[in-house]
């Protein structure tokens, strides 16, 4: 058995640790990254930024200036509105330095704020992802659900229009691929404020009039306070009635929504009869996968006729994505059994949990 090595033991390592600690602290907390020469001076030779992060396109057209394009750079970012959204939700709006300049922040993907309690030593980090749009111009809009320990959650509720706060990102999400040329089905599921990533995800999907992916989104929820997104959802379903359904699941007393529509408002908790009603919509179809087997069905599909049948899975063949409470992930999909998706016949490598 390993043992740690002990302070008195390893006093050069232990000399290293703390330096190399002190280094980073010093690094994470700066307002500004530290610049070499050759990036304030390009002709001096390598650039601290590759050409990828630059802002002409290929086209030597000047693109929108990105915000965020290194995750250890800080930004301090200043809130431009904060809207009271139910009894402890608020989306708060940040403006970008430059009216023009967009986040940059790609769909899933998330920011980390930072922020340094009264009295503490090291700040607080906590990662966020954006429900504006990656090209939105000069703001940036965050949900945040207010937690009774949640350090960085009350610091962010205690924000007005005036304020400041230091972000630092893009943290990656999921590097979702379109599917232009098959028709593809996908399963969200949702608990609570985990809905963010998943929006996020659903609206990129959506914009893209070339994709053929189609969504079915389910989204746990205490009661109908807490969708907190229903009507940019409700939006987006108008907008796309072929590519989206949202089925929204109210775990708490019984509503009017449940008792006027019931399969779209079900009541309880996301469970195994719930899925399973959704996942038989996509029992028919073939399943997304690299074997070749299922590149020949592929390929003798594509050869038959003009309409292809819809394919479970996106191109990299994931077929659910999970976003939510501890508690609920493990139930959905646990690490160990697989949970309800599991028993339903999915693979852990087919589930994607943010």
């Amino acid at each position: 058995m390993f043992t740690r090595a002990t302070l008195t033991s390893r006093p050069v390592i232990t000399s290293a640790a703390i330096l190399g600690a002190g280094a980073a602290s010093f690094y994470l907390t700066r307002p500004k990254p530290i610049q070499f020469e050759s990036a304030m001076n390009p002709g001096a030779g390598t650039q601290l930024a590759p050409d990828t992060m630059t802002n002409t396109t290929k086209a030597g057209i000047a693109a929108p200036k990105k915000t965020f394009t290194f995750p250890v750079w800080s930004h301090g970012l200043k809130v431009s509105r904060v809207e009271q959204i139910n009894h402890d939700t608020k989306k708060i709006t940040f403006e970008l330095p430059e009216q023009d300049s967009i986040s940059g922040i790609p769909p899933s993907a998330a920011v980390l704020t930072q922020h340094t309690p009264s009295g503490a030593w090291f700040p607080v980090f906590r990662p966020y992802t954006p429900i504006s749009s990656p090209d939105t111009p000069g703001s940036l809009t965050l949900l945040v659900k207010k937690y009774p320990q949640g350090r960085a959650s009350a610091h962010l509720h205690s924000l007005i229009p005036g304020s400041t706060l230091t972000f630092r990102g893009p943290i990656p999400g999921y590097a979702y691929t379109p599917s232009p040329t098959t028709t593809r089905s996908i399963l969200l599921i949702a608990g609570g404020a985990g809905i963010t990533p998943l929006y996020s995800l659903t609206k990129s999907i959506l914009s893209d009039p070339t994709d053929k992916t189609r969504i079915e989104l389910i989204w746990g929820v205490n009661g109908p306070q807490d969708m907190v997104l229903r009507s940019e959802l409700s939006a987006l379903e108008s907008q796309h009635p072929e590519r989206l359904s949202v089925t929204y699941a109210i775990s708490g007393p019984s509503s009017d929504l449940s008792r006027s529509d019931p399969q779209k408002f079900p009541e309880g908790r996301i469970t195994k009869t719930i899925l399973e009603q959704v996942i038989r919509k996509f029992e028919s179809q073939p399943t997304s996968s690299s074997s070749s087997a299922a590149a020949a069905a592929k390929a003798k599909v594509s050869s038959q006729s003009k309409s292809d049948p819809t394919v479970w899975g996106d191109a990299k063949g994931t077929k659910v994505f999970l976003c939510g409470p501890p508690a609920m992930e493990e139930s959905i999909a646990s690490k160990k059994t697989g949970g309800i998706l599991g028993e339903l016949g999915i693979g852990k490598k087919e589930v994607y949990r943010f």
